[in-house]
C-alpha cells in the first residue's frame, strides 16, 4: 500500500511538471528576406555580349542563416529568434542577378545550362555582413563588404583579362536598433553596392570594348 502511494505521488509530480512544460508558449522564429527597389538602369542600349555570373563565395563566418551583430569592442553575437530565410550570400546573389539584368549593360546573363558562351565573367565574394553596434550612444549600422572581379574572356587567344577588381563597402543606419531595422539596413547597403557595381561594370566594359575595337584596326 505504501509503495503504491509513493508511485502515485511520483506520477502526480511528474504530471504536474510535464503539464508546465507543455503549457509554455512555442518559440516563434522570424525569417527575413533581402529585397529592395530596383536599381536605376545604367545603360540604355545593352552591349551584344553575354555575362557569366555564378554563385557567390562567402567568408565562412557569414555562411549561416543567423543575423550577426558586432559590438564596438569587437565582441559580438547573434539574434536568437531572428534568421535569414537562407544563407545571406544566396539571398544577395539572387538580388544581384536581378540588378545585372535590370542594369542593361549585357544582352545576356548566362548560366551553366543556358548554352550561351559568355564574353565576360563576374565573380563575387561576400566578405562581411553584420550589424555594427558602435560605442554607447551611437546608432547601429548595417555593414556589408563585397569583392568583385570582372574578366574579359578571350577564348581564341586563351588570354583572359581582368578589367575590374574592386572591394565595395556600405554602411546604412539601423533606425530602431532591432532585427527589422537591421534587415532594412542590409537591404539598403546591398542596393548601394549593387548600384555602384553596375556603374563600374559599364565603365570597365565600355573601355575594354573600345580598346578591343582599336586593336583590331591596327
Amino acid at each position: 500500500m505504501k509503495r503504491t502511494l509513493i508511485l502515485l505521488a511520483a506520477a502526480l509530480v511528474l504530471t504536474g511538471c510535464l503539464s508546465g512544460v507543455f503549457k509554455r508558449e512555442a518559440i516563434t522564429v522570424n525569417y527575413y528576406q533581402i529585397e529592395y527597389p530596383e536599381i536605376e538602369k545604367v545603360c540604355s542600349k545593352p552591349y551584344d555580349l553575354a555575362l557569366s555570373f555564378r554563385r557567390l563565395t562567402v567568408n565562412s563566418a557569414y555562411d549561416r542563416s543567423t543575423l550577426i551583430y558586432m559590438n564596438g569592442d569587437k565582441s559580438g553575437g547573434v539574434y536568437k529568434y531572428d534568421e535569414w530565410l537562407s544563407s545571406p550570400d544566396e539571398l544577395i546573389f539572387s538580388m544581384l542577378q536581378r540588378d545585372l539584368e535590370d542594369g542593361g549593360v549585357f544582352k545576356n546573363l548566362t548560366s551553366r545550362t543556358s548554352g550561351v558562351l559568355p564574353d565576360y565573367s563576374l565573380q563575387g565574394t561576400l566578405v562581411e555582413v553584420y550589424e555594427n553596434r558602435e560605442l554607447l550612444g551611437a546608432k547601429a549600422k548595417a555593414h556589408a563588404v563585397m569583392l568583385f572581379t570582372l574578366t574579359r574572356l578571350d577564348r581564341g587567344a586563351n588570354a583572359s583579362r581582368v578589367i575590374l577588381q574592386k572591394r565595395y563597402t556600405a554602411d546604412s543606419d539601423c533606425a530602431s536598433g532591432d532585427a527589422d531595422s537591421y534587415v532594412q539596413g542590409v537591404c539598403a547597403s546591398i542596393r548601394e553596392i549593387s548600384s555602384n557595381l553596375n556603374k563600374d561594370i559599364l565603365t570597365a566594359v565600355t573601355e575594354e570594348e573600345t580598346r578591343l575595337k582599336e586593336q583590331t584596326k591596327e
